[in-house]
């Protein structure tokens, strides 16, 4: 019989404040809302707790995926644009709420990812 080991992810919620973060990942998602771009936060000084965000794929600089890059990579060169080569290992700040999701489960919120000062 097959043998295999299942990693364990604690589910957490952290806080409303603003936590020193590293984006590990970011990645196209199909969701009820569309297309959409799912953001993945570890937050090392939280025993590398995470906070996962969706913005959308506009590419207005007014769009929460613009401003989530340039804050994470800085100005974006508007000829060449980003993808995730340019923010995966690098590190922001993250300033989250609480929220109550659609389910009914407390979970964080994104309010805004801003560059390290």
């Amino acid at each position: 019989m097959p043998s295999f080991r299942m990693d364990v992810r604690v589910e957490r919620i952290l806080d409303e404040d603003t936590y020193e973060a590293v984006l590990d990942n970011v990645e196209e998602k199909e969701t009820k809302f569309g297309e959409r771009l799912m953001w993945t936060f570890r937050i090392p000084g939280e025993d590398n707790a995470t906070v996962v965000g969706f913005t959308s794929k506009s590419y207005s600089t007014r769009a929460h995926a613009y401003q989530w890059a340039s804050a994470i990579m800085g100005e974006i060169d508007p000829k060449k644009g980003w993808g995730p080569e340019d923010v995966i290992g690098k590190d922001c700040v993250l300033v989250v709420e609480i929220v109550q999701g659609e389910d009914g489960r407390i979970k964080n919120k994104i309010l805004k990812v801003k560059p390290i000062a």
